[in-house]
């Protein structure tokens, strides 16, 4: 029997996208700034969502938007631009990050700056249906959720339509520091 795996969702990995030194200056200047409460992060844990300080230098900006149209490229989608909604998110021990997407974004990204050994996201299912199934055992095509394992100087690029988040895992850390943006397209009309 053949089996198609239709609808796969890209998710695009980049590892040592900055380097130790980048990320010890983000940190520096991320700490720098007011964070407010986010309704997608519950407990101890801030956010510059809204507010959109610019703290990313250009070099890395550039960066990241050579990873977005090389991303678009190979997924097929019209090209986007990285833009201004650039935050950053704190968190301390105790805090999660609730499963959430960015509805008005084309491409979504995080970068992570301080993020334990162990971290993951996780993506979950965009069939909602597959939530009503019952299950003999999970494969490649009734999974609920898929996780990635992050580390410090990753990033990450996914469909803003796609939930993500920690899938209730309670933060163990403090200082868990990750920039987040959303991308808008660059098509004509």
């Amino acid at each position: 029997m053949n089996i198609v795996p239709i609808f796969p969702t890209p998710i695009a990995i980049k590892l040592d996208f900055i380097t130790s030194k980048e990320r010890l200056q983000l940190w520096d200047r991320i700490k720098k700034i007011d964070h407010i409460s986010h309704k997608a992060i519950e407990g101890d844990g801030y956010s510059t969502h809204g507010k959109f300080p610019k703290f990313l230098d250009k070099n890395i900006k550039n960066r990241i938007q050579i990873a977005l149209d090389e991303y678009n490229e190979t997924s097929g989608n019209f090209p986007s631009k990285i833009g201004d909604q650039i935050w950053s998110n704190i968190q301390n021990a105790g805090s999660k990050l609730n499963q959430h997407s960015h509805p008005t974004s084309e491409v979504s990204g995080a970068l992570y700056i301080n993020v334990a050994e162990d971290d993951k996201l996780y993506f979950h299912n965009p069939n909602q249906l597959i939530y009503f199934t019952d299950k003999k055992k999970y494969t490649l095509y009734n999974y609920e959720y898929h996780s990635i394992t992050v580390e410090n100087c990753q990033l990450v690029l996914f469909p803003g339509w796609l939930r993500h988040g920690n899938d209730n895992v309670i933060n163990k850390m403090d200082e868990r520091i990750v920039i987040s943006f959303n991308s808008s397209s660059r098509q004509g009309g």
